[in-house]
């Protein structure tokens, strides 16, 4: 079973949810905060419910990303960015 953790990024705190392909919503959507122990929260969230094969769906907004990126590829998560493009 596939899972997708999707993070709308903002500047101090971004919309995370976690879905799954088969059983739908795992983590209802929630402001988490940019640091360690809005991090570390939403890694506990994750781990509790036994969640492996969990790829990161986030938007790439030049630097408020990174360390939201550098987090997940630190604890082995695949990451995915969309970028945004301006017409």
């Amino acid at each position: 079973m596939h899972r997708c953790l999707t993070i709308d990024v903002d500047q101090s705190k971004s919309m995370v949810t976690l879905v799954s392909s088969c059983s739908g919503i795992l983590i209802k959507p929630y402001k988490m905060n940019h640091s360690i122990n809005g991090f570390s929260d939403l890694l506990n969230r994750i781990n509790k419910l036994k969640s492996d094969n969990v790829s990161v769906i986030m938007d790439s907004t030049s630097v408020y990303d990174k360390p939201i990126e550098r987090f997940f590829l630190e604890h082995d998560f695949k990451i995915n960015s969309l970028l945004k493009y301006a017409l």
